[in-house]
């Protein structure tokens, strides 16, 4: 399992890279935008639409690697106060909640891109086709599903090194 783990680390180093270029890109468009918005009265027709696909973009694939390094919102009020074998059911539990939810939405983001409306469509101002924007949900959720299911191992661990 060092392998997978060690696939995992490198995919979520990827992710934070390729997060950091959205991140500059979006921070330039932004500055450029208000610069000849407010200084010259002239303003792209596709900055604003391309800043909010990059927010969407940041913002799912920001979402797999916070939940693969525990990052995201965990109320762990009561896991913190419970030890042992309880604490591993209980947190087994709630990733499988978690993993639930995360596959249903999984799926019905595929079903939506594959829409021939969606599949069709280009976007107004950059004339990229909406697959793009659209794809972010399924593809950060489907790495949040992958690190979920690994997440059972690191739980599993964590009992058996009596971590807990």
């Amino acid at each position: 399992m060092v392998t997978v783990k060690s696939i995992f680390d490198f995919i979520a180093k990827l992710i934070k890279v390729f997060l950091g270029v959205l991140l500059v890109v979006m921070l330039v468009v932004a500055l450029i935008e208000v610069f000849r918005r407010y200084i010259l009265g002239r303003s792209f027709a596709w900055a604003e639409e391309l800043i909010r696909y990059l927010i969407i973009w940041i913002s799912f694939l920001g979402a797999a690697v916070a939940y693969k390094e525990n990052n995201l919102v965990f109320f762990d009020l009561v896991a913190n106060k419970i030890k042992g074998k309880a604490k591993m059911i209980l947190l087994i539990i709630t990733n499988t909640i978690t993993l639930s939810i995360i596959l249903f939405v999984f799926l019905n983001s595929v079903e939506t891109i594959l829409k021939p409306s969606i599949l069709t469509q280009k976007s107004i101002g950059l004339q990229v086709p909406m697959v793009i924007p659209f794809l972010s949900v399924p593809l950060g959720l489907g790495l949040m599903f992958l690190f979920g299911l690994y997440k059972y191992r690191e739980i599993i661990a964590d009992y058996e090194n009596n971590q807990m």
